[in-house]
């Protein structure tokens, strides 16, 4: 298995399979932000797909009977819409055991995603990802250089609630 890091998960992830599809933090390049201590000594990069492939092939060997892969990288949601879907149907034609794929996330990595995408992202097991969200204060997101404001943060949380209506018809 390739990391470049120290894995970093939830406790209650513990039993989930680790696949690392990104390395470091997409913020970590602009200084990173004082709420987290993972990461800093890695700089961001999207893992190569080779990588990824090559991971998956050996988890597929795995004795384990694992439903669930906690992508590892601080915000592998940053990655582009299209290499997400990539690796979804990776997981799923090699791991057909695998239900729901997670990991962490910064509140940017929605930018870069329509309501309609992340509907399909969800549609290919994508859930249950931990946002950093640690404050909603803006004196002290800028004086913990989270990089964004409270608004953005407002912002893009509103298309989960817009993805929550179209699935659920709330």
């Amino acid at each position: 298995m390739h990391f470049d890091s120290d894995i970093n998960r939830p406790p209650y992830e513990a039993y989930d399979a680790f696949l690392q599809v990104t390395k470091g933090c997409s913020h970590g390049s602009k200084g990173g932000c004082d709420f987290c201590t993972f990461y800093k000594n890695c700089a961001f990069a999207p893992s190569p797909m080779e990588e990824i492939e090559a991971d998956v092939q050996e988890l597929k060997q795995s004795w384990y009977p694992f439903d669930r892969i906690f992508l590892q990288g601080a915000d592998s949601l940053v990655l582009p819409y299209k290499r997400l879907v990539e690796i979804a149907e990776l997981i799923h034609r090699e791991l057909p055991n695998v239900r729901s794929i997670g990991g962490y996330a910064r509140i940017d990595n929605l930018k870069n995603k329509s309501v309609e995408q992340l509907r399909h992202l969800a549609e290919l097991g994508y859930s249950n990802f931990y946002f950093g969200n640690e404050s909603g204060d803006d004196a002290i997101l800028e004086r913990m250089h989270k990089g964004y404001e409270a608004e953005e943060v407002v912002r893009q949380l509103s298309k989960l609630d817009h993805f929550r209506q179209m699935v659920m018809g709330l």
